[in-house]
């Protein structure tokens, strides 16, 4: 009889679901796509409907890819994308679609709630609040959705959705809470003060009690779930977070010094800091938001991959495409493969790959993307490599704030989509200046949800003892010094675009609403 634990991953694009075993090899995935709405420009919803189906989907191709017995599952580990809010009547019926993480809709409302003072700012060093995090999306729905707001009798995210749909318990998980609603564990919970200050204090009402740390125990998997999903009743199921901070535990860089880079439609940069800190143009430090007792910095960027996507779904030409058909290969390869030939910097090519705004270090929801220094001799090969050398300025002027703010970072350890492209992979090496390690698992937030999964069934007794056991580096990447150098002035040139069109950038957006 064997022991395995189940990691879903319900990410931007679908849910995932991956059955490891105890060393953390996974045996078999199983995926159901998502779909977004985009019903208005900066706006995102997804139906809660497909959730459910596209998760019993998920975990049913999973069980029957591996050849595991369902009753040798231990334990079930989730993630959820953040923050992603949902609103559920008394039934625990879904009131409206979930508002997406990257809905940037209340603008005005983050505004407000910058404008407050509160001490809980210091979360985003007093600055700009994103427009994507909880007190916003909440006020604005309260405000816009008076109807849905009065029915909610639970309020929560979409990693609380989830462990909620499997177990039948409600309750909120201190990742999220800490990393989007401005909770903090060392100072009695929520801050009151900031959301009687902007008329949101009702909201308390519809909060869950329970607030569990990762891995904790939320309740065992329910009797309905179990017959829909073939999956044993009464399989503990673990508290997890977002989707990129269970990528942290999933790459190991959970020591000082290291730190984890979540690639996917959007990316993140989080990592372990010795000490509190806070400072503009970064989130946090949060307070046990991933370990008791340590402090995580964040921050990231909101577009990255899905540029990409829209790239070469939607301006590729018929060249390319017939090339990678007769080659049986992506597009993104046939590209790929164009683009590396080309020097650093596309030959004048600057991109802003705020398509969705920009998250950090300049926290503004209303900046949207730009191509810089088009000529007649570009072609598609040079705009998809200056698209990735724009994500990778984004991630360079990201880690000199952070290393203005002493906390040093030493490596940085990649997972996601974007670390299959060694392309990528090198020029965010020789642009950051850092060496990137890529671990073996590359799905690494799957793993590290399996691994709160281990947890909870008692499989180790910590996320870090987990983490040390299951995680494996597969290769490293080394910046080359003098591209490094070749890349300073474009770094300078990205940051001058926002700056030179910030203001411009509100203005535009403003004659959409």
């Amino acid at each position: 009889m064997g022991e395995y634990v189940l990691g879903i991953d319900a990410g931007t694009e679908s849910v995932r679901a991956g059955i490891f075993d105890p060393r953390g090899a996974c045996l078999a995935y199983g995926t159901a796509a998502n779909a977004n709405i985009h019903s208005h420009p900066g706006w995102a919803e997804q139906s809660i409907a497909c959730w459910e189906d596209n998760l019993v989907a998920a975990i049913r191709e999973a069980l029957a890819s591996s050849g595991v017995k369902a009753s040798d599952i231990r334990g079930i580990g989730l993630d959820g994308t953040s923050c992603t809010v949902i609103f559920l009547d008394e039934r625990g019926r879904p009131l409206r679609d979930a508002i997406m993480w990257m809905d940037v809709r209340a603008a005005r409302e983050a505004a407000e709630v910058a404008a407050s003072g509160d001490d809980a700012l210091e979360y985003v060093g007093f600055s700009n609040v994103s427009a994507e995090w909880f007190p916003c999306k909440a006020l604005w729905v309260k405000r816009h959705e008076p109807e849905v707001y009065r029915q909610a009798r639970t309020v929560f995210e979409h990693t609380d959705w989830l462990a909620f749909r499997l177990t039948g318990k409600a309750t909120l998980n201190i990742n999220t809470a800490t990393i989007r609603w401005f909770y903090n564990s060392r100072r009695g919970g929520f801050p009151g003060s900031l959301y009687r200050k902007i008329g949101l204090e009702d909201v308390f009402e519809k909060l869950p009690d329970r607030v569990l740390a990762l891995g904790e125990i939320v309740g065992e998997l329910s009797s309905e779930m179990a017959e829909k999903t073939g999956l044993p009743e009464g399989v503990p199921v673990a508290a997890g977070g977002a989707d990129a901070y269970m990528g942290v535990i999933g790459v190991n860089a959970l020591r000082p010094g290291s730190l984890a880079l979540i690639t996917g439609s959007s990316q993140l940069q989080i990592g372990i800091s010795d000490v509190e800190l806070h400072a503009k143009g970064l989130f946090g430090s949060f307070p046990d938001a991933i370990l008791p007792g340590a402090q995580v910095v964040e921050a990231g960027q909101i577009s990255t991959g899905s540029i990409l996507n829209w790239f070469t779904s939607q301006f590729v030409n018929r060249d390319i495409v017939c090339e990678a058909e007769k080659r049986d290969c992506p597009v993104y390869e046939v590209l790929g493969e164009q683009a590396a030939r080309l020097p650093p910097g596309s030959e004048g090519l600057v991109v802003l790959e705020h398509w969705q705004g920009n998250r950090t270090p300049w926290v503004d929801s209303s900046s949207r993307g730009v191509i810089r220094g088009l000529t007649l001799i570009h072609t598609p090969a040079h705009l998809f490599r200056a698209i990735m050398e724009g994500v990778a300025y984004g991630t360079a002027v990201i880690l000199q704030r952070m290393e203005q703010e002493r906390m040093p970072v030493e490596q940085i350890i990649a997972c996601g989509g974007a670390t299959k492209s060694e392309l990528w992979m090198q020029i965010m090496a020789d642009a950051t200046g850092k060496r990137i390690t890529i671990p073996a698992e590359q799905e690494a937030v799957s793993l590290g949800s399996a691994i709160a999964g281990m947890v909870a069934a008692g499989m180790y007794p910590s996320l870090q003892a987990a983490a040390d056991a299951t995680v494996r580096t597969a290769r490293t990447v080394q910046p080359v010094p003098e591209r490094t150098e070749s890349y300073r002035e474009y770094i300078r040139q990205y940051a001058a675009t926002y700056e030179s069109l910030a203001e411009e950038s509100r203005r535009l957006v403003a004659t959409l609403e």
